[in-house]
């Protein structure tokens, strides 16, 4: 029985000996895959933890901004087991800030980052929009030149080689200056209000060769406007989407324009005294165009690292109006104006140069139709001449003055003969 016993002991713990060891095996099988597993999301993380941390490069050496619509940032700060600390950047919303989460040894600690790059925040707010609950007063003037040359017959043809009447060469020089003041108010976030109240200078120099009939006889004359009121306009606008990685920040606006200013009909068109009719002025300049306005349309901005793309798209369109006089003859006679509507289109690229510095470079054009009119009792007949093909290069720069202050140049360049020769403009935004 003792014998028996024994043997019955030995055979027992041979089996628990040997159901142990395939335990271990088993054990051991299960712990080596989850291992490569976990090697595997180890070097996957540590993979994508370097990409972020040579695009973080990429921002501090351009003192890039976040992507539009963001006012802030973050960083995160990661300790290696093996390494250095390591920062990379993420987005966040001004102000928010994101709570410490610790994940075995390793923790995640999330700070406020430093400023948005004041010089990229400017050209952003110049050719798109950026919403803050803050408000922004612009004070700032623009500089336009015009220079047209034409030639004007008046008579007739005889013998199809003799021309019978007066011949002149005239010579168009004007000259606008517009004193503007602009205020900006962030709604929300993603809503902004915005004003315009423009003052203008006009000159216009009027010349012809050809006064009394002589070839080499110039005339000229002067017709100026001093400080008048323009047209006041009054803006909305609204981010419908913030920018993401595969869509741009994209703002929708609409703009209402009252008719303010001197409108320019019923002026009259008088000889200058000497120049045997061949040289006519107008009486006076008018400071805006009598009609009231809208216009609506969207901007688009892209930040593709060091560059902001930007681009945007209106159209306007002016309600018709009655006036009492719209003739430039004697006697009144009143009518209908219905100007011609527009639609306009432009893009560009700016880039930060430094914390203060950027550059902007753009194109833009306007289509306007050609304006009708209406005299009481008669047929609606459109206005030769008046529709208008407006192409214009752009050149800007914006200078952070301070956290508050900014000064923004830009230089428009016409490349057509309805564009102005030169257009330039200089604005100091102040933000309280």
């Amino acid at each position: 029985m003792f014998i028996f016993n024994k043997t019955c002991l030995t055979g027992l713990v041979t089996i628990a000996l040997i159901s142990s060891a395939s335990a271990d095996v088993n054990d051991e099988t299960r712990l080596r895959n989850e291992l490569e597993t976990l090697q595997q999301k180890y070097d996957a993380q540590w993979k994508k933890l370097f990409q972020l941390e040579a695009r973080l490069d990429r921002l501090e050496f351009y003192a890039q901004k976040p992507p539009i619509g963001k006012a802030g940032g973050g960083i995160v700060k990661m300790s290696h087991p093996t390494g250095p600390a390591k920062a990379i950047r993420v987005a966040a919303e001004q102000g928010q800030r994101k709570p410490t989460t610790t994940v075995g040894k390793q923790e995640e600690e999330v700070v406020k980052e430093a400023p948005a790059s004041r010089s990229a925040r400017s050209a952003v707010q110049e050719q798109h929009t950026l919403f803050e609950r803050k408000f922004t007063l612009e004070p700032g003037f623009t500089y336009t030149a015009f220079d047209r040359n034409q030639l004007v017959l008046n008579g007739f043809l005889a013998l199809d080689a003799i021309f019978l009447g007066n011949i002149s060469v005239d010579e168009v020089e004007a000259q606008i200056l517009t004193l503007d003041l602009t205020g900006r108010y962030g709604i929300t976030d993603r809503s902004q209000l915005d004003f315009n109240i423009p003052v203008l200078y006009r000159d216009t120099n009027y010349q012809s060769v050809g006064a009394g009939g002589a070839s080499t006889a110039l005339i000229e004359e002067d017709v100026s406007l001093s400080s008048e009121l323009g047209d006041i306009s009054v803006g909305y606008y609204y981010q419908l989407f913030k920018e993401t990685a595969s869509r741009p920040d994209v703002v929708w606006n609409v703009r209402v324009k009252a008719p303010t200013g001197s409108d320019p009909y019923g002026i009259r068109i008088v000889d200058v005294p000497g120049s045997s009719g061949n040289l006519s002025i107008p009486e006076e300049l008018p400071s805006g165009n009598g009609v009231w306005a809208l216009s609506t349309g969207f901007s688009f901005a892209r930040t593709v690292d060091p560059a902001i793309f930007f681009a945007n798209i209106n159209y306007a369109h002016n309600f018709p109006e009655d006036f009492n006089d719209i003739s430039s003859a004697d006697g009144r006679q009143p009518g209908e104006i219905n100007l011609g509507d527009s639609i306009s289109y432009g893009f560009g690229i700016a880039f930060a140069l430094s914390e203060r510095a950027s550059m902007s470079f753009g194109y833009s054009q306007q289509f306007t139709e050609k304006s009708e009119q209406k005299l009481n009792g008669a047929s609606t007949v459109s206005i030769i001449g008046s529709d208008a093909n407006v192409a214009q290069l752009n050149i800007g720069a914006t200078y952070a003055l301070s956290n508050r202050a900014s000064w923004v140049t830009n230089v428009g360049i016409g490349l057509n003969t309805d564009a102005p020769d030169v257009t330039f403009s200089m604005k100091f935004p102040y933000t309280f």
